[in-house]
């Protein structure tokens, strides 16, 4: 039995080091004369964290790249040692990024990332209102181009943002740079759920609104009309709890209210929807109350659909996915619109307070 336990215990020792992966570089990075280490630990394929010693072995710095595990996310942070920032380091620094990153650099901000990076750096907790428990802000930019699927690629971001999307990715938060990642083709290779098809066809078409055309990704919303197109909401799971896994599609209804779209998502197949009201032309995006929306007294947490009808909301909503008993419930939209200007005048107050 001993012998049986130990050679199991071996087993498992294997197996898990077989997952692991370890590789060492050691050269001089920048020609100085001087030898630097670089380890470079995998885990299951994808780059775990990295150690560099350099400076002649006096300096040591940790690169934390993988993302965290809470919450699937579309971005990912890996925070920079501040001494790497210094020009005479700028080689050894190149020389780390080619290892650990397979995404390139890029100084342009993409459309998509751009609204994630807004919302991030915007988004407010609301106590006590009546319809939503979240809002934030997003400048509405109209791009003069058709919409094309981004791909993935990096931004180094600096200052507040950096320490705010830090803290929430649960990175550190004391360096005054950081690469951002944008995982972009999960955009375009989500499963499509809503259609139950395997063989996801990106962008797709909802509906238009006069000459405008609302469509979708797996997890993004946007606006085309002639040659230009807006991004109006994308899902991320760190900010919004919307993602259970990036692999499967995240939008699940989309529809237009005068100037608002009502967004509802569904990471599948967990029981719980988020429902979305999005101001795009001033550029906010409020996230419903659950309690609100559903009616946990009676175990109904599951949003089948919705409609907009005569300035009312109309929910449909069932005890979960597997049930076919669905329960109506409703909401007069003018005492949501009438709860936004609550939202709108404390915004001006924190304005008025900064200046």
């Amino acid at each position: 039995m001993t012998n049986n336990l130990t050679i199991l215990l071996l087993l498992i020792s294997s197996l898990l080091k077989a997952q692991r992966d370890v590789k060492v570089f050691k050269e001089d990075f920048d020609g100085d004369g001087n030898i630097e280490e670089l380890v470079v630990n995998s885990y299951l394929g994808e780059v775990d964290f990295a150690l560099l010693t350099y400076d002649d072995g006096l300096k040591k710095c940790t690169l934390n790249i993988r993302p965290q595990k809470k919450h699937p996310s579309l971005i990912n942070t890996v925070p920079l040692c501040n001494d790497l920032l210094l020009p005479k380091y700028k080689r050894i620094t190149q020389f780390v990024d080619s290892i650990i990153f397979n995404s390139p650099a890029s100084k342009s901000l993409d459309p998509t990332l751009g609204w994630v990076l807004d919302v991030y750096s915007s988004k407010k907790k609301l106590k006590n209102h009546p319809y939503f428990t979240s809002y934030a802000r997003f400048k509405p930019k109209i791009k003069k181009t058709h919409y094309e699927s981004p791909t993935p690629h990096r931004l180094l971001v600096k200052g507040k943002l950096v320490k705010k999307i830090n803290k929430m990715h649960e990175k550190c938060d004391t360096t005054t740079k950081s690469w951002i990642t944008f995982d972009a083709n999960k955009l375009t290779k989500a499963r499509q759920i809503t259609e139950f098809n395997l063989e996801p066809v990106w962008p797709q078409f909802i509906d238009s609104i006069s000459s405008m055309s609302i469509n979708k990704t797996g997890h993004s919303v946007y606006l085309e009309k002639d040659t230009a197109h807006q991004i109006i909401f994308v899902s991320d799971g760190v900010l919004f709890q919307n993602l259970q896994k990036l692999e499967w599609e995240s939008i699940q209804e989309v529809q237009p209210y005068k100037n608002y779209f009502l967004i509802l998502t569904h990471p599948y197949p967990a029981i719980e929807n988020k429902l979305f009201l999005v101001d795009y032309k001033k550029g906010y995006v409020f996230e419903f109350r659950n309690d609100v929306l559903m009616d946990f007294e009676n175990y109904y947490y599951n949003i089948e659909s919705f409609e907009i009808m005569e300035d009312e909301l109309f929910l449909f909503i069932r005890e979960s996915p597997q049930f076919n008993e669905i329960k109506e419930k409703s909401i007069p939209f003018i005492l949501i619109k009438e709860s936004i200007k609550t939202v709108d005048e404390k915004q001006v107050t924190e304005a008025g307070t900064k200046n």
